[in-house]
């Protein structure tokens, strides 16, 4: 990181590891139908969907923002709103119905928006180093 101020690259990193270990409890939930991992499941992507609001705000007021192009900021905003957005159709969907075709629709979307918010955030960590 350019910058020592920011709190973004702290929190950033709980929304996408929670996700994902929502969506494996929900699997596993799915798998051995066990009602417990299904909350547990619920509980992480509630977690990861209040760290992706911090992330998102944090990540607007970053110190480093103007040491980056524009197009590149705000292409990862624009992912990671779209992934915060998504957070919380599935954190929804979690809690009433877990399994049904829109959910599973909305999980797999929102596992590659958030895929695609990943590279995008590394794109702009990195690229600095390759100058």
């Amino acid at each position: 990181m350019i910058s020592s101020v920011t709190f973004h690259p702290f929190i950033s990193h709980f929304p996408p590891a929670l996700f994902v270990a929502g969506l494996a409890l929900l699997f596993l939930s799915k798998k051995r139908n066990d009602p417990k991992l299904g909350s547990a499941a619920s509980f992480n992507f509630s977690l990861g969907l209040m760290a992706a609001v911090v992330a998102s705000f944090s990540g607007m007021v970053s110190v480093d923002i103007n040491l980056r192009t524009t197009i590149d900021v705000e292409g990862h905003q624009g992912y990671s709103f779209l992934f915060t957005v998504l957070y919380g159709f599935v954190t929804g969907y979690s809690y009433t119905n877990s399994f049904s075709k829109t959910a599973q629709g909305f999980y797999i979307v929102g596992l590659l928006t958030m895929c695609i918010c990943l590279f995008s955030g590394y794109q702009l960590v990195h690229s600095a180093w390759g100058q």
